[in-house]
């Protein structure tokens, strides 16, 4: 089925399903890395904000057999889970007084967001650019955020620079940077999965075996990678945590910490790797790996760039691994 036609069927439902209390819109959606999704939203009058319900997902499982009728109802779910949501003030974002308290910014690859970038604010980054968004917050719909464009500037009366000044120390403050070693976040993430299999298992005579019979697992993992120390920089809400290394003071400290110079291996748009330059590690391989796991791990508006780059804590800057050094924003 083509896409027009399920979202013709979709509007269809909800159009009926509301009535005259609400409004039902069929919109094209410009995500990160040129993805554009199809989206249906419901409003009712006088509301400020509603989520976006992405239709790509449910065609294909429509197409794979899911009743229509489930899909109607769990898009209603949805809309009806956040109808009860603490109104948003729209003035605290058409007001730069408010507004500008939470501006924060977030790193996209240039190269796959060239249409993007011609109607939003940015400033290079080496291959990548800082682009702006408004933090709506968790009061209101958790990490929901609105892209700052060129035509809010307009009425904000702000330029770029003024964002920058704004958003470099927002950021920070809003979404607190964090640093955290990915052998305990192994540890943290797989523990109680791998206690709960082996409790299930019935190869154990009692819950008390079967977890130390974990802890073994896992110290046995973190020991194979003691070799090769990788660190995960993001935020605290895991939100565009990939712009953390803008803040070279961060890597900065992290090098002295290590003693050497740090590739850092961009994950995700949520996240990067930092990797400590022990003198074990070859380019090409990491780039390869950074290649692999963009196409076979990530969904598409998640990459963040194929590039390995590098802190030289002698210079003080990141640059684009065996590319030209550039000098970061900080």
């Amino acid at each position: 089925m083509e896409m027009t036609e399920f979202q013709n069927k979709v509007l269809k439902a909800l159009t009926e399903y509301g009535g005259p209390e609400y409004t039902v819109k069929i919109s094209r959606v410009n995500k990160n890395n040129g993805i554009v999704l199809t989206g249906v939203s419901m409003c009712r009058p006088g509301c400020s904000i509603t989520p976006t319900v992405y239709l790509d997902d449910y065609l294909g499982k429509y197409e794979a057999g899911m009743a229509f009728g489930d899909i109607i109802n769990d898009i209603i779910m949805v809309i009806r889970n956040n109808e009860n949501a603490v109104e948003f003030d729209v003035s605290e974002f058409t007001e730069w007084e408010k507004a500008e308290t939470r501006i924060a910014f977030k790193l996209i690859n240039s190269s796959k967001n060239e249409q993007l970038l011609k109607e939003v604010p940015s400033v290079p980054f080496m291959d990548m650019s800082i682009v702006f968004y408004y933090l709506i917050g968790e009061k209101y719909f958790g990490n929901a955020s609105i892209l700052v464009r060129n035509t809010h500037l307009e009425y904000w009366g702000a330029d770029t620079e003024m964002l920058y000044s704004v958003a470099l120390a927002n950021t920070r403050k809003i979404l607190k940077p964090q640093l955290q070693n990915m052998g305990e976040l192994m540890k943290d993430v797989f523990m109680e999965d791998i206690k709960r299999k082996l409790r299930n298992s019935g190869e154990y005579d009692s819950r008390i075996e079967a977890d130390e019979i974990a802890k073994e697992v896992i110290n046995d993992i973190l020991l194979s990678r003691q070799g090769v120390p990788m660190y995960i920089l993001t935020n605290k809400n895991k939100y565009f945590g990939a712009a953390g290394m803008i803040y070279t003071d961060i890597l900065g400290r992290f090098a002295e910490e290590k003693d050497c110079n740090i590739y850092i291996l961009p994950s995700s748009v949520h996240e990067v790797i930092l990797l400590p330059d022990m003198g074990f590690e070859n380019a090409d391989e990491l780039k390869k790996m950074v290649y692999e796991v963009n196409r076979t791990q990530l969904s598409p508006d998640e990459v963040l760039s194929d590039s390995v780059y590098y802190y030289d804590r002698e210079k003080g800057d990141i640059s684009v691994l065996r590319g030209e050094c550039i000098t970061a924003i900080a």
